[in-house]
């Protein structure tokens, strides 16, 4: 983990909501970061506010973010321009596992969650990967196997869940990662786990620090009768999804 001091290569708008935040970090290629990583991105409004975005990809010495603009931060974040400079902190969290040769894996992503599974399917090109995405309507969702749109403006009408069973009655599948809304991925784990027993779940909380100091992104984990309370930031973001309290 570094703070860095980097440089906009390009902010590209994707469509009315999405755009691609592109930056130039001077440190070693293989040190930037890894599939299901983030950084805490600097707004130029605040002296101390940060924003913690996923890894979208990373090419030479860049690093791509891919933002929905939802939010002041998220908003200030969309007017920096090419050459502007950038404070951002980071590689920070615990990635994915790494796939094997051949492993089966199935990516689940709703919205912006498409991010960290973007670059673990770049990092992985050995592993034989599907991809069920959702999001609202056409503006929510990005190239996939599978597309689903709760308003049937593109691909299949309906939740990505919706035949998830089916699928994995059908299919053998050896993990399942996924990253998205906190109602999607419980569902998931619902479903899945009597087919899959491996699921990596991305959460998404706030967090203030990014490296568990604060506390402020804590979740409940089991232990075995009992539970413990982790950071997302710093234990996560990953975690196996049999493992999360969901209820709380």
């Amino acid at each position: 983990m570094k703070d860095h001091k980097g440089l906009i290569v390009n902010n590209i708008k994707l469509n009315d909501h999405y755009y691609l935040l592109s930056i130039k970090i001077d440190d070693d290629p293989k040190e930037l970061g890894l599939a299901g990583q983030f950084y805490e991105l600097k707004v130029k409004s605040s002296q101390r506010f940060r924003v913690p975005i996923s890894i979208y990809d990373i090419h030479d010495n860049i690093v791509d973010f891919m933002i929905k603009d939802i939010g002041k931060a998220t908003h200030e974040l969309s007017l920096y321009k090419k050459n502007d400079s950038i404070s951002v902190l980071g590689p920070l969290g615990k990635p994915f596992t790494e796939a094997i040769n051949n492993q089966k894996c199935l990516l689940i992503t709703g919205g912006v969650g498409y991010a960290p599974l973007n670059y673990f399917k770049n990092t992985f090109p050995h592993a034989t990967i599907t991809w069920f995405h959702g999001g609202a309507n056409k503006d929510e969702v990005f190239p996939a196997d599978r597309i689903y749109t709760n308003d049937g403006s593109e691909g299949i009408k309906g939740f990505v869940t919706l035949d998830l069973e089916q699928y994995l009655k059908e299919n053998m599948v050896d993990r399942i990662l996924t990253c998205g809304p906190r109602i999607m991925m419980k569902n998931i784990v619902q479903i899945a786990l009597p087919y899959v027993k491996d699921i990596e779940v991305s959460l998404e909380e706030y967090m203030a620090c990014g490296i568990g100091v604060c506390f402020g992104c804590a979740v409940k984990i089991k232990n075995g009768e009992d539970f413990l309370y982790k950071t997302v930031c710093k234990d996560g973001p990953i975690f196996q999804g049999s493992e999360v309290i969901w209820d709380e």
